[in-house]
């Protein structure tokens, strides 16, 4: 009997299924066998389509970047609300997404930054440039709210929105550990509190934590 004609995988499937492989085991845990097994893909048709390892994993982060950074970065938005609400909603978002049983544990892109063990000088440049738009978004943030009056104008926004940054990671390497839902959000509310704002709109125990470490 004739074998039936293999089953077309669409690109874009196949690409989220290879950026699930990369997210769960990282670079150098992953072979070509496995994004092959992941994907549906054979490995001729995943050169064709996206080119080597290198690439695919390159492809892969760009593709988590929009698909799971997009909405969260987005909670950031216009900057509409007032700065602690919305910066609390951006990091419950990433809460979410590092509890979320449905995917791997912790953000690919912090994973990808603990782990060492990855691609090229050009792997390590696209990293850096994400984690770079990731510091500015929030920077920016901060500086509608100053524009605002939300924060006060002689707060130290660099450094404030360094300290938030690496806050994002420490949620992303929280989940992965296996934090609970209520002790992650009591994390948050800890973090919020270092905000100097001039509107206050903290929780009564955030604002009795809050403490304007990061004001001249």
């Amino acid at each position: 009997m004739a074998r039936g004609r293999p089953r077309k995988i669409d690109p874009s499937d196949a690409l989220h299924d290879v950026m699930i492989a990369f997210w769960q085991n990282g670079y150098a845990a992953t072979s070509m066998t496995d994004l092959s097994e992941a994907s549906g893909m054979a490995k001729p048709g995943l050169y064709a389509a996206f080119g080597d390892k290198e690439a695919l994993f390159e492809k892969a982060l760009m593709h988590y970047f929009h698909a799971y950074g997009g909405p969260i970065f987005e909670k950031l938005g216009p900057g509409g609300g007032h700065v602690v609400d919305d910066l609390r909603a951006f990091f419950g978002a990433v809460a979410d997404l590092t509890l979320d049983e449905t995917t791997p544990t912790g953000c690919f892109l912090v994973n990808t930054v603990i782990d060492s063990r990855y691609g090229s000088e050009r792997h390590k440049e696209v990293v850096q440039g994400l984690v770079e738009s990731r510091l500015e978004a929030i920077r920016t943030r901060l500086l509608k709210a100053v524009a605002a009056g939300d924060v006060p104008a002689d707060a130290e926004i660099d450094r404030l929105a360094i300290f938030l940054d690496g806050q994002f990671s420490a949620i992303a390497i929280l989940g992965r550990s296996g934090i609970s839902e209520p002790d992650m959000k009591a994390f948050i509310d800890t973090c919020l509190g270092v905000i100097p704002t001039c509107n206050a709109v903290l929780p009564e125990e955030t604002r009795a934590q809050a403490k304007p470490i990061l004001r001249q």
